[in-house]
């Protein structure tokens, strides 16, 4: 197994895509955290100091983002194979399909962590300087991090499955980009023109913003609960992962 994952990680780090899909979510973090940090300083004499708030927002941004493209990465990284006929390789030197993919899929995982990591250090070491002392992390600051690092891997499992399912790394991408910015408050108006008006507790964006915001948005009424929020954004990825894992265990290779 350590074969195949060094190979996994060397098929990664050979291509250009992995550094190029982490610098989008790194610049519009820094971006946000610097917009959200400007706007908390202005408000400080109206808050009373209470910024905290409105800082986070930046943070939010930039893992929403960091979600986004790593669930991209995640199914260019499991998708492109397939384009170039170099997953029959794979499959023909390793004795049995479950071992590639599931070293594709753990080593596509732990890349997808490392932009998360990158991208909340940078948004919160930019909150830290440009909020001048009015910031400070808090337990809340480490737990909406921890809660959106965990977002970030099961998106990354969604990406990784939606790229195994169509063997292509352009129409899960595609769909993806889609989805995150219009495609589900499309789908929900649809949906609640049907009579589904619950239909946003089990949305994945929608779950995913109850899992960042780590059991604070329990109150608002609108959005899933801890800890259903998470089970239910793990539901979605063991969905998408298990289809694409059963598709390439049954798929035709030349």
């Amino acid at each position: 197994m350590t074969t195949v994952l060094t190979s996994e990680i060397r098929k990664v780090t050979t291509l250009k895509f992995w550094w190029a899909l982490a610098l989008p979510p790194i610049f519009v973090g820094i971006c946000a955290s610097a917009i959200s940090s400007a706007v908390a300083t202005g408000a400080d004499e109206i808050t009373n100091g209470d910024v905290d708030g409105i800082v986070v927002v930046g943070l939010f941004v930039a893992l929403g983002f960091a979600m986004l493209f790593a669930a991209v990465f995640s199914a260019v990284n499991t998708g492109t194979e397939f384009r170039h006929d170099t997953i029959t390789t794979s499959f023909l030197t390793t004795s049995g399909r479950d071992r590639v993919i599931g070293a594709k899929v753990l080593v596509t995982a732990l890349f997808a962590l490392g932009y998360g990591l990158v991208v909340s250090i940078c948004s919160i070491v930019c909150l830290l300087l440009f909020t001048a002392g009015t910031f400070s992390l808090t337990g809340d600051t480490m737990a909406y991090v921890a809660a959106g690092l965990f977002a970030v891997v099961l998106w990354s499992l969604i990406g990784s499955g939606l790229g195994l399912l169509f063997g292509s790394p352009t129409w899960p991408s595609i769909v993806i980009v889609a989805w995150f910015p219009v495609g589900e408050l499309i789908t929900l108006g649809i949906l609640s023109g049907l009579g589904f008006q619950g239909a946003w507790l089990l949305t994945p964006a929608s779950l995913t913003m109850s899992v960042t915001a780590a059991g604070n948005l329990d109150d608002a009424g609108s959005f899933a609960t801890w800890p259903w929020a998470p089970i239910g954004l793990m539901m979605w990825a063991a969905a998408a992962l298990a289809a694409g894992w059963l598709r390439t265990r049954e798929r035709d290779i030349n």
